[in-house]
């Protein structure tokens, strides 16, 4: 079985503090979504796809506090991504310009964890450096929490850099239908593609 040479899942932000019942900034419903998050994130453990994902990694001093309580505070168990998106032997990749990239990160790795400190995740400037050695080639799958912030920013960093993007409908979670609807909506305006866990997994026969 080889890694797929065309897809790239990607996994925005699927921490115990969002995912789960009593987490420091819980989104409703989030835990109903695990099911389809584990089989996405199972063909990464199979070496069928290569994951990206990212992860809040805050101290008290970030400014996304003035807006949001804290949460996801680097070495809390709420900072921790849930097992189900977790592959075995995962490579972090912190939100500091001399963090390494190596380039044979895909055949090395299977899973990569990218920090940031605030909802877009290309405020951690390795993602660029990172997406110069994954390639612009691939289609990019994205799916996780939440529609409208991080993963919204995630699609539309993606699409401006000129990347193809799907959403899975199935494996995102919104805080607010209304604007989660709108956000999608605008993704798929600016190119982006919506499909189900199904298709998702169906691209990577």
């Amino acid at each position: 079985m080889s890694v797929s040479s065309k897809v790239i899942f990607w996994d925005v932000d699927t921490q115990v503090d969002f995912m789960l019942a009593g987490g420091k900034l819980y989104v409703p419903g989030a835990e109903q979504i695990i099911p389809n998050l584990k089989r996405l994130v199972a063909a990464a453990e199979r070496g069928q796809v290569f994951l990206v994902s990212s992860t809040d990694a805050h101290t008290m001093e970030d400014a996304e506090f003035q807006q949001w309580p804290p949460h996801c505070l680097r070495g809390t168990a709420g900072q921790l991504k849930i097992p189900e998106t977790t592959v075995p032997g995962f490579y972090v990749i912190t939100n500091c310009p001399q963090a390494p990239v190596p380039e044979d990160i895909t055949p090395k790795y299977r899973q990569v964890v990218l920090e940031k400190q605030a909802l877009d995740v290309f405020t951690n400037p390795n993602t660029e450096r990172l997406l110069a050695v994954l390639g612009r080639q691939r289609e990019y799958v994205v799916f996780g929490v939440v529609t409208e912030y991080c993963v919204w920013h995630t699609a539309k960093g993606l699409l401006e850099r000129g990347c193809r993007v799907a959403l899975v409908e199935d494996a995102i979670r919104t805080l607010h239908n209304a604007d989660g609807q709108r956000a999608l909506e605008e993704l798929r305006a600016r190119g982006a593609r919506l499909i189900t866990t199904e298709a998702a997994l169906g691209m990577l026969a």
